[in-house]
């Protein structure tokens, strides 16, 4: 496989100005699969951040660019090829918020961007 993509297929499935819920589609052509690992491929943690960051920005407007820590981080289940996972982003206070991965397979990953408040 060559056409490598970088972002899942992403689904709105609920949103306000306080959160989102994101339906997203985890295809086997994804980039960070490769050599993550060869024979049981799972998507590493800094992805899931990346696309934390990705969507916070797209969908609730946070400039990432404040991020000064993510606290409470917690991977608990791998995420594979062509799982269907839910990310919830939302709002606690003006410079922090929360994100989780979950789907059929259990919870996989939380935790909370925090913003510098300047």
């Amino acid at each position: 496989m060559t056409d490598f993509v970088y972002k899942p297929i992403c689904e709105v499935i609920e949103q306000s100005a306080e959160h989102v819920l994101l339906r997203l589609k985890i295809p086997e052509n994804l980039f960070y699969f490769q050599g993550h690992f060869a024979l049981a491929p799972i998507l590493p943690g800094v992805a899931q951040l990346d696309w934390v960051m990705h969507y916070l920005t797209k969908y609730l407007n946070v400039d990432c660019q404040k991020a000064i820590s993510v606290d409470a981080l917690k991977f608990q289940i791998i995420v594979k090829p062509n799982y269907e996972v839910d990310l919830l982003l939302k709002q606690i206070k003006n410079t922090k918020f929360s994100f989780s991965y979950s789907s059929e397979h259990g919870q996989h990953a939380s935790g909370k961007v925090v913003l510098n408040d300047e």
